[in-house]
């Protein structure tokens, strides 16, 4: 009988140092966390899965907003111009901007939102109102060759090179561009880079003849929620670049400020359809159009008024 007592006061003790045990495991991988910060399959598994199941993100999130602007925004430039003077003005540019100037009866302190900024300089609506009427707001150019390039022109706007998500959620994107000819000009390699295509997660190789690179992209409307632009802006300009129409139609057009025109540029794709019919259901309407083809054509939206529109 004492024999088994003894037999069960050591299963007793090897089960209590067994508890004690992964107790004090526990407690050292909770002590190393804290230290080094939780793993990346902890983050995977507990933080951002619960961030994920909890849907896109608010158009005015504090928290990302905040660290938009510390980490992805550079602010207006406070010093003077520095123009290359390549400007790409043709008839049909000047056209689309007197247009826009005569709408807006040469207001002056606009705002806008131009998506596909290019070098800041090359056939740049909103550079021309920046300087003549003193328009100021958003440029966004993901291409890190064409950001650097906006960096020395000391455009009077903020600055960001974040893509525009063609999702509901932030993501990082593959994008991709032309390869630029060896002796090509200034003009020639600005007209190159701007030929930004957007390409899905699921493409696992780029086409020949492109370069490949990766860009963080956030939703329209959290974008220019963090730049500040809260209330009602003048114009919006979007360069499709040839088949980047999909950053539309996750766009949440119903929480971003109210906005007075759209510029689209089609630089390649027959947009003109799409355009219409999903701008209609946000109650705008193509107004006028620029250009000698569909690829080629610039389209001018503005908001439905039934007493000029039917």
């Amino acid at each position: 009988m004492s024999v088994d007592k003894t037999r069960a006061n050591r299963w007793v003790s090897l089960a209590l140092l067994t508890v004690l045990g992964v107790l004090g495991l526990v407690f050292l991988l909770q002590a190393a966390a804290m230290v080094f910060g939780p793993s990346k399959s902890a983050c995977t598994k507990q933080v951002c899965l619960a961030k994920f199941l909890e849907g896109p993100p608010a158009f005015n999130d504090v928290g990302m907003s905040t660290y938009l602007r510390n980490n992805h925004f550079l602010p207006p430039t406070a010093s003077g111009y520095q123009l290359s003077g390549i400007n790409g003005r043709t008839a049909n540019f000047d056209a689309i901007l007197q247009y826009i100037k005569e709408y807006f009866n040469n207001k002056r302190g606009g705002v806008f939102v131009d998506v596909g900024a290019g070098d800041g300089e090359y056939r740049s609506v909103t550079l021309e109102l920046e300087k003549t009427l003193g328009w100021t707001g958003l440029l966004v150019e993901p291409n890190e060759h064409l950001y650097k390039k906006i960096l020395k022109k000391g455009r009077k706007a903020q600055l960001t090179k974040a893509c525009i998500s063609p999702y509901s959620y932030p993501t990082v994107l593959k994008l991709a561009y032309p390869v630029i000819k060896e002796g090509a000009s200034e003009e020639e390699e600005v007209k190159t880079l701007s030929q930004t295509k957007l390409h899905r997660l699921w493409d696992q190789q780029i086409e020949t003849g492109l370069v490949a690179f990766e860009a963080q992209c956030v939703p329209l409307e959290n974008l220019i929620y963090a730049a500040g632009i809260t209330k009602s802006f003048d114009l919006l300009v979007l360069d499709m670049s040839g088949t980047d129409l999909d950053i539309l139609l996750n766009t949440r057009m119903d929480v971003l400020p109210a906005f007075e025109m759209i510029l689209i540029h089609a630089n390649g794709a027959n947009v003109g359809n799409d355009i219409g019919g999903y701008f209609l259901e946000c109650n705008m309407v193509i107004k006028k159009v620029f250009g000698n083809s569909a690829e080629t054509a610039s389209y001018v939206l503005v908001k439905f008024d039934a007493r000029k529109d039917l």
